[in-house]
């Protein structure tokens, strides 16, 4: 909030400017400078004067040389700080009564106060560049010696910001605001101010865990289920960002636990998909119907298995949540938890008689989604897939020091989505299912280039899960073929996914020429009916590569 930081505030030896010598609180070398001619308004790259900085380090004699040597008083650096907004910043109490000495009008504007005999110094309600008063950033930092002394001056406790927040938002958001918060609801401010984005101070509370203070605003008269502008509740904000305190007061309170928020969800939808297992279950014991669905037909189920947190799963599973329950796409809680690769929730699923070969709408299986996904959406990076694929890849010993944390990651990642492919498969997945455009796991594996999920699909046979119509431009043989070996792939992931391919003897279709295959994309297969019959897995990994690659394969 504030620009003025103590960790970036230069400290630098005695000789420099005027601004430069504030820091040792020399106030006669102060003097020297200015009797030498020193520009007393001089200011530095982001427009802060000597007086901005002195304000801010609480240097009060230095403050009044200035002054008296006819510093501008009322100067704003390039974000609209005055030296009254410093001094609050950091909670210089003498600085603040003195600025506020100075001048008796203190809610004129400050351009007012420009060249008049009583200088009316940085008005307590002049905002910055973001709307905020002296008030907002002394709430903001918890300066409550400094909120108490501009409430007595008579500033304007429900003043809002550029975005519509009040000094009270800040001091129920702030790390140490508790003081400032009860000086400012014992002084009127209004508890049930809302942002532009419809948060009240409650809603403030609930985002950032602030226990007592949501009690002491509840007290005052805060309306419990108020709702922001995507009709969230303080329940639903404390639900998702898992504070179980502020559940706990707010049910007490009378908060709704059956409202709806954003896309009609209820906060078990958000505590279950934030994966906050306590908050589940303090939600739970108010009792509801945890089958009930949001604005999409998605039971919590959906968002716990779409969260990937297994202990929220299991509770809701334990309370009677219905596994079988489909959104209004067609999707039961195993899609959701398959496309994302959370093979524990997945586990657990069919573990409770979850179908794995339910079709959504678009004809689509958890397979389907599985044989497509990786935990953070990105493509696979070729050289991680490499060592993933490769007989050798634990990361213990000198070989773990040599991969990032990031690279440790992508791996744990793709080996999150082949388990949650392998399992799928192992209890009777059919990888031979095509959707509505006639496309099956192997078809999306290639498209989406994932070289591991092609080959577990492709060793299905052996788990007795490929009872799919065969089809021409199929894989010819049921026998597993030897993969190419690593060192021979291709370097990018589409190379090894078609080097892959035609190691299994997979040729592209003769009927389709080759520029027309390398101008089409895959997306444009995947969605043109048409192709059906005509498509390989080929095709789709050969229209997502480079042509270096295609090169390499063949």
């Amino acid at each position: 909030m504030s620009p003025f930081c103590t960790s970036g505030v230069p400290f630098p030896a005695l000789g420099g400017s005027c601004k430069q010598q504030l820091f040792s609180v020399h106030s006669e070398m102060v003097k020297l400078l200015l009797s030498r001619g020193a520009n007393i308004n001089a200011f530095d790259k982001k427009d802060r004067r000597a007086i901005h900085w002195a304000a801010y380090m609480g240097h009060i004699e230095v403050v009044k040389l200035l002054v008296a040597h006819g510093a501008e008083v009322t100067c704003k650096d390039k974000k609209s700080y005055t030296p009254l907004h410093a001094a609050a910043s950091s909670g210089m109490i003498s600085v603040v009564k003195y600025l506020l000495d100075l001048g008796v009008d203190v809610g004129a504007p400050a351009e007012q106060c420009k060249g008049t005999e009583r200088l009316c110094v940085c008005a307590m309600n002049e905002p910055n560049a973001y709307g905020n008063t002296p008030l907002h950033v002394a709430c903001y930092n918890g300066q409550d010696v400094v909120v108490n002394e501009l409430i007595d001056c008579g500033a304007n406790v429900n003043q809002k910001n550029e975005k519509g927040f009040t000094p009270l938002h800040f001091a129920a958001a702030s790390t140490h605001g508790a003081l400032c918060l009860e000086l400012l609801v014992g002084n009127g401010a209004d508890v049930n101010m809302k942002s532009k984005d419809g948060k009240t101070p409650l809603h403030m509370t609930a985002l950032h865990g602030r226990f007592s203070r949501s009690q002491t605003i509840i007290q005052s008269g805060a309306v419990i289920d108020c709702e922001d502008k995507n009709g969230n509740t303080p329940l639903h904000i404390a639900a998702r960002y898992g504070h179980e305190l502020l559940i706990n007061t707010l049910i007490t309170s009378g908060a709704d636990t059956a409202k709806r928020g954003i896309h009609g969800m209820f906060p078990l939808h958000l505590a279950a998909l934030s994966g906050f297992s306590d908050c589940c279950r303090k939600l739970l014991s108010s009792g509801f119907d945890i089958d009930t669905p949001d604005d999409f037909g998605r039971t919590c189920l959906h968002a716990a298995a779409a969260g990937g947190n297994l202990e929220c799963l299991n509770l809701l599973l334990n309370t009677g949540a219905d596994f079988n329950k489909k959104d209004k796409f067609g999707r039961s809680p195993l899609h959701y938890a398959a496309a994302n690769c959370n093979y524990q929730c997945l586990f657990a699923l069919v573990g409770s008689g979850a179908s794995v070969n339910d079709l959504d709408e678009r004809g689509c299986t958890p397979l389907h989604y599985a044989a497509t996904s990786d935990t953070d959406g990105k493509p696979i990076d070729g050289t991680l897939l490499c060592i993933a694929l490769s007989e050798e890849n634990d990361l213990r010993g000198d070989r773990a020091e040599s991969f990032s944390v990031w690279a440790r990651f992508r791996i744990l990642s793709m080996c999150c989505c082949n388990r949650c492919l392998e399992y799928l498969l192992r209890n009777d997945a059919n990888p031979g299912i095509r959707d509505k455009q006639g496309y099956n796991a192997v078809h999306y594996s290639a498209a989406y280039g994932h070289r591991l999920c092609l080959q577990l699909v492709r060793l299905s046979g052996s788990y007795g899960g490929w009872r799919g119509e065969r089809r021409e431009e199929k894989i010819a043989s049921e026998t597993p073929l030897d993969v190419v070996s690593i060192s021979q792939c291709a370097p990018t992931v589409q190379g090894i996914v078609i080097t892959y391919l035609l190691s299994l003897e997979l040729k592209p279709s003769l009927h389709m020429p080759g520029d027309k295959l390398m101008e089409t994309s895959g997306t444009d297969m995947l969605n043109d009916s048409d192709n059906r019959a005509t498509i390989s897995p080929l095709h789709l990994a050969v229209s997502t590569a480079f042509t270096a690659s295609v090169m390499a394969a063949s």
